[in-house]
């Protein structure tokens, strides 16, 4: 994002990109709306994209690709084995996450089932900032319970807090020794907290978390599906951050 300022002073925002790709919409009558909704027994995850207008249901995969994106796929291996598409998807995450292991999954869902499958037990109590709909029901469904420590000004609308999405340290803590380490299967962290309106945590904040899971042998999970935006937040917000790069902020 750039800007430009008039001879006044005032800055307008600059988008550093046009979009290349047009889709045409169709707004239904109302009253093919109304059946659309009656049929879809007003569930809006069985309506039919085809009756929708304006798909407000998510912000995941509705915005417009890139002409970099669009030419990527094209280059797709879809080798069953030894796929290059694979392979650089593998070297990218290693360059911005500097982490060995990568196993990829087709969605978030899929990936929070895998792990609540693998870690958590009946009995089990998962401390996190806030819960996503989808992570609870998959803990829950395996047994398991959770615990939201968000700290007080995170809930609060009229707060000025610049982390909301903040982890209560001295919380955390107080439910790692209450329940036992070994009821705590992991701690989950979620960036750009998206059930208090995409809130983000500070990078101090994140270390102070890592400490506390170091400190009772408790391992740490980032749900990192709104991370570009907690990293936005952390440049623009935190003083420690504001000469540091996206990548060395995500490293």
């Amino acid at each position: 994002m750039s800007e430009i300022k008039f001879y006044y002073g005032d800055a307008v925002p600059l988008e550093m990109h046009k979009v290349r790709i047009v889709q045409k919409l169709e707004l239904k009558p109302i009253e093919r709306r109304l059946q659309a909704v009656t049929e879809a027994g007003n569930n809006t995850f069985l309506l039919k994209n085809r009756d929708i207008y304006l798909d407000m249901l998510t912000d995941s995969g509705v915005n417009a690709m890139s002409d970099n994106q669009l030419a990527a796929m094209m280059r797709a291996d879809d080798s069953y084995a030894g796929s290059e598409t694979f392979t650089r998807l593998e070297d990218k995450v290693r360059e911005i996450f500097g982490k060995q292991f990568f196993l990829p999954a087709h969605q978030g869902r899929a990936c929070e089932n895998i792990l609540s499958q693998v870690f958590v037990r009946p009995g089990t109590v998962v401390p996190m900032n806030y819960h996503f709909t989808t992570v609870k029901s998959h803990i829950v469904l395996n047994g398991g319970s959770i615990e939201e420590l968000t700290i007080e000004e995170g809930l609060k609308a009229t707060s000025s807090c610049l982390f909301k999405g903040n982890m209560d340290i001295d919380r955390l803590r107080a439910s790692i020794k209450r329940h036992g380490a070994d009821k705590i299967p992991f701690v989950r962290l979620e960036a750009g907290t998206n059930l208090i309106g995409g809130q983000p945590f500070s990078l101090e904040n994140m270390r102070e978390v890592r400490g506390v899971c170091d400190e009772f042998g408790v391992p740490l999970v980032l749900d990192a599906s709104l991370l570009a935006d907690n990293l936005y937040f952390i440049k623009t917000r935190e003083a420690a951050c504001k000469t540091l790069s996206f990548r060395d902020i995500t490293l």
